[in-house]
């Protein structure tokens, strides 16, 4: 859920009940499994929303940053957290709890149904992502992570860069950090994209478009 899926009037009502919330780089702000009993409205900072497997493999599922709702799902129904959120940098935010934004919603009709829309939003993209990582080959999957990146950083992927490191790019995409590098190193030889001061820089951005859509290696 975004900021932008709800009325201004909604959101000033929650900011006016939210609590000022700071969080250092690296600090826990949503476990896995815990109780939903509030949500987080981003301010400023990016966080890493992801989850471990049994066997300890980490999978992240995305980074929030400002104009984030998180703990949205697990704060609207009450359940257990459904993943981890932890701090990439310094994040401040607002916390509003779950008696709060029940109420609000209750009393203003409009702003639920945008939040509907925004959670199936949300249920879609996870949807997606399942779906790339197991049926695209790792140069598609690798394209389309960092074509998403940009769409969720900037709005779109008109932006020519997404600040992330090869390793955190590789468990996103589900690959080695090797891989990430080596294809990395090929699209710079090639012109698509390279690895630059923590950022991998695209520069032929149709090109990296249609490596996404194509699953052959």
């Amino acid at each position: 859920m975004v900021i932008e899926a709800l009325e201004r009037q909604t959101l000033e009502l929650l900011a006016e009940r939210g609590r000022p919330r700071d969080f250092k780089k690296g600090t826990q702000i949503f476990r896995h499994g815990e109780r939903g009993t509030s949500l987080l409205i981003v301010e400023t900072g990016r966080a890493e929303v992801s989850i471990t497997t049994a066997t300890g493999q980490k999978s992240i599922l995305g980074l929030v940053g400002a104009g984030d709702v998180i703990g949205d799902i697990a704060c609207l129904d009450g359940g257990p957290r459904s993943a981890d959120v932890v701090a990439l940098e310094p994040v401040t935010g607002l916390e509003v709890a779950r008696r709060d934004v029940l109420q609000i919603l209750k009393e203003d009709g409009d702003s639920a149904i945008l939040v509907i829309v925004a959670l199936c939003q949300k249920a879609r993209n996870a949807s997606e992502m399942f779906e790339l990582k197991a049926l695209a080959s790792g140069r598609s999957r690798l394209a389309s992570c960092i074509l998403r990146l940009l769409k969720d950083q900037n709005g779109d992927a008109s932006a020519d860069r997404v600040q992330v490191s090869q390793s955190w790019l590789g468990a996103y995409a589900g690959l080695t950090r090797e891989n990430v590098n080596r294809q990395l190193r090929i699209w710079a030889r090639d012109g698509i994209a390279r690895f630059e001061k923590g950022a991998v820089v695209i520069t032929n951005l149709n090109a990296l478009e249609d490596i996404a859509l194509n699953d052959g290696d």
